[in-house]
C-alpha cells in the first residue's frame, strides 16, 4: 500500500469517526421513534428492499455499516445473525444506539474493527453481505482488497449487495467546477470523498470475483434522477 493510499485511509477513518457523532437534536428525535420507524432508515426504497431481501439469510455481514441502517433492516426483516462493522469507532457507537432504539440489538453483533479485519474472517462465513457507500469513497487499492476479501468470506450462492454513489465524468466535473485528481478522485478539505468510476469500470473490477446478476439505479430522497448504483452480485465458483 503506497503512502498516499495509507494517508487517505487514515484521513477517512478520522473523518467518518466524527461524522457519525449524534447531535443533541438527533438524540431527541430518536426518543420519539415509533415501532415501525426502522422501515424508514434507508435513504431510498430500493435500498430498503435490498437490505430487507437479506432478512431471509442465515448470517449477514453489513460491512462499513455507518449507523447500521442496513443491518438493522436485515435483522428486523428476519435474519437472526447480523454482524455490522466499521473502521470508524464513532459510527459503531451510533449503530449500537440505533440497534437498541429500533429493536434489533438481540440479533446483531456490532464491532469497531481494524482496517485488516476482513483478512481475519474465516472463509465462507456469510450467506448475505451488504456494503453500502464504501467502495467508491476509499482508494482503489483498498476497494479492490475489500472486494477480494468479501468474495473469500462469502459462501457459494451468497447474496452480495454493493451500493455505490453516482458516476461523475471528467466533463461533468469540469461543468460543475469540481476538481478531480487523476481524473476520478474528489477531495474535500483534504479528505477523499469520491472515487468516480462508470458502471462498466466497476463491473470489470468485480469480474474476477463476482458475476453481476442485476444492476439497479436509484436516487436518495430529494434527488430527481436515479444515478446511484446498486449491484446484486454472486460469487464466482
Amino acid at each position: 500500500m503506497n503512502g498516499q493510499t495509507s494517508q487517505d485511509n487514515r484521513n477517512l477513518i478520522a473523518f467518518w469517526d466524527k461524522a457519525y457523532i449524534l447531535s443533541d437534536e438527533a438524540r431527541e428525535q430518536l426518543r420519539q421513534v415509533g415501532p415501525d420507524d426502522w422501515k424508514e432508515l434507508a435513504p431510498s426504497e430500493k435500498l430498503y428492499q435490498a437490505a430487507a431481501s437479506l432478512g431471509g439469510r442465515k448470517k449477514v455481514l453489513d460491512y462499513g455499516c455507518g449507523d447500521a441502517w442496513g443491518g438493522i433492516i436485515a435483522a428486523r426483516s428476519g435474519c437472526l445473525d447480523v454482524t455490522a462493522v466499521d473502521v470508524a469507532a464513532g459510527a459503531v457507537e451510533t449503530a449500537r444506539i440505533y440497534a437498541q432504539v429500533f429493536g434489533a440489538e438481540e440479533n446483531m453483533h456490532l464491532f469497531s474493527i481494524a482496517p485488516d479485519w476482513l483478512q481475519t474472517v474465516r472463509a465462507e462465513s456469510y450467506d448475505g453481505i451488504l456494503c453500502s457507500n464504501v467502495l467508491d469513497v476509499v482508494p482503489l487499492e483498498t476497494a479492490e482488497e475489500i472486494i477480494r476479501e468479501l468474495a473469500r468470506i462469502a459462501i457459494s450462492g451468497a447474496s452480495v449487495i454493493l451500493s455505490l454513489n453516482y458516476y461523475v465524468s471528467p466533463e461533468t466535473a469540469a461543468r460543475r467546477r469540481m476538481e478531480l485528481t487523476d481524473g476520478n478522485r474528489l477531495y474535500m478539505d483534504g479528505v477523499l470523498r469520491l472515487v468516480s468510476r462508470s458502471d462498466e469500470e466497476w463491473e470489470r473490477i468485480f469480474e474476477p470475483f463476482f458475476t453481476v446478476e442485476r444492476l439497479e439505479h436509484f436516487a436518495w430522497q430529494g434527488e430527481e434522477t436515479e444515478t446511484r448504483r446498486l449491484f446484486y452480485l454472486k460469487k464466482r465458483v
